[in-house]
């Protein structure tokens, strides 16, 4: 299977809360953030955003297709991001549509009210990343929303944004519980044989429609 194909997403939806018209996230970005975030509620958990290239001209949103987790306990540690790095931008290189467009992150503070705060790690390789690819962006998970979700129904699709994922959350997480099954780099340097591409994990959740 070719990078490209691994990257391919379904379905789009925009925030209906119109905060960024210039964003599109992809079903699989977002149900893959959520999935990093339940399966270690513990700690911080971050990971890249991948974007899909567009033409100056074209006048489209900018579209994240994609994530890929980073890790759940160093964080913080410059030799272990120095590789991710590497590997994902080696990755997405293979592929001329793709570029890394941003980070992500869920803080290990629950009472971040009314927004979660970028620590220092995150805010500087945000700054990182945007001196690559000017239009990237960084996304904080609201840790209150997300935990409080687990009892109402209802705000399952607000931890980001206020997107209609409710069903897909659902099922995926709450019913089949995939969030077990998403790697992220910290597994990925324990064992090599876990494979940070979540290649099977983004065939199922391509397969279920929103």
């Amino acid at each position: 299977m070719s990078s490209d194909e691994q990257l391919e997403t379904s379905k789009d939806l925009s925030p209906n809360n119109n905060s960024n018209d210039d964003l599109v996230i992809s079903t699989k970005c977002y149900l893959k953030i959520l999935m990093h975030a339940f399966r270690y509620p513990h700690g911080v958990v971050n990971g890249l955003l991948v974007m899909e290239k567009k033409k100056k001209s074209s006048g489209k949103s900018n579209r994240i297709v994609d994530c890929i987790p980073l890790f759940h306990s160093g964080h913080g540690l410059t030799p272990m991001l120095e590789v991710a790095l590497n590997q994902v931008s080696n990755y997405l290189q293979n592929n001329t549509n793709y570029i890394i467009g941003g980070y992500y992150q869920a803080n290990d503070h629950f009472h971040e009210i009314p927004a979660p705060i970028p620590t220092v790690f995150a805010e500087r390789i945000s700054d990182k990343i945007n001196e690559i690819n000017p239009e990237s962006v960084m996304i904080m998970l609201n840790d209150y929303n997300l935990a409080t979700s687990i009892d109402n129904a209802e705000k399952l699709d607000q931890p980001l944004f206020l997107y209609n994922y409710v069903d897909a959350i659902k099922e995926l997480i709450f019913q089949k519980q995939y969030h077990l099954n998403i790697v992220d780099f910290d597994l990925h340097l324990e064992n090599c044989k876990h494979d940070w591409r979540n290649i099977k994990l983004n065939e199922i959740i391509d397969k279920f429609e929103i």
